[in-house]
């Protein structure tokens, strides 16, 4: 059986992430109130969980460093800002325009992941 390295990103295959948790996260970013990500925590596997989390909030890590996927990369380069008016359509939009696949960092470069959305 092969040895899997539990620090490298780039056994990952695919992410479990609330909807709600990704459009508050790009919300949360658009308004500029927070530097809300989805934050990948390690040991890392084929199958993970991303969850909201505010940058900057991480104790000391022995080992590899958690990810933070950032809430644009969940929706089209394209997606329209936060309007400030009109927040309730913006968010139903942006959960209609969740993306299947994501880019994370992985130690030998750019990991593209599936996502599976959760709610």
């Amino acid at each position: 059986m092969e040895e899997t390295d539990h620090a490298d990103a780039s056994v990952i295959r695919q992410l479990a992430v609330t909807a709600d948790d990704a459009v508050a996260a790009l919300e949360a970013r658009e308004r500029g109130r927070r530097d809300a990500v989805l934050r990948i925590t390690p040991p890392f596997a084929g199958r993970m969980r991303a969850r909201l989390h505010v940058a900057g909030g991480e104790g000391e890590y022995d080992g590899a460093e958690p990810i933070h996927v950032e809430p644009r990369a969940f929706v089209a380069d394209d997606f329209p800002r936060f309007p400030g008016a009109g927040a309730e359509r913006w968010r139903s939009a942006a959960r209609d325009a969740l993306q299947e696949q994501v880019v994370v960092s992985g130690s030998d470069g750019p990991v593209t992941v599936r996502v599976r959305y959760l709610g």
